[in-house]
């Protein structure tokens, strides 16, 4: 790759793009976009700039600090479901619907009921949840087993 060609591939990334964006834009694989970020930034290389390798250094920390703020939710999955539905389907197993029966009415895995039912963030509630359990039978509790249903 040329001159003018890695300048372009620097100016991009400094434009706030990552190394994976880069690659897709200009067709290459990401270890030939980071081949020619080495080169760029080898002071010894006839592509070396003091001032666009400081930019450079700069936007991908900008991209880091971005996605660390995040959290490590990048690539997690979130809640599919909104607050509503998930009180719904508590009150329907607080009126004595097992989670096996919502599951096959919602087409909803029994983990993932239960999943919802325990995310819902109300203490009074979850209270409810806790005596509406300890009150049932010993034995497996929908199927999913009592210490699950702990909080």
């Amino acid at each position: 790759m040329n001159k003018e060609n890695i300048l372009e591939v620097v100016n991009y990334i400094i434009e706030g793009h990552t190394i994976e964006e880069t690659a897709l834009y200009f067709n290459k694989s990401t270890s030939s976009i980071k081949k020619y970020l080495a080169k760029f930034r080898n002071k010894d290389s006839e592509f070396y700039n003091p001032v666009l390798v400081e930019k450079l250094s700069l936007a991908q920390a900008k991209i880091r600090l971005e996605r660390t703020k995040l959290g490590g939710s990048v690539g997690k999955r979130t809640k599919t479901y909104d607050e509503f539905t998930a009180r719904m389907y508590a009150e329907a197993y607080l009126s004595g619907l097992t989670l096996e029966e919502l599951s096959l009415l919602s087409m909803i895995p029994v983990s993932s009921l239960h999943d919802m039912i325990r995310g819902i963030d109300d203490e009074e509630l979850q209270r409810k949840i806790d005596n509406y359990i300890s009150s049932r039978p010993i034995v497996e509790t929908d199927g999913i087993k009592k210490e699950q249903w702990k909080r």
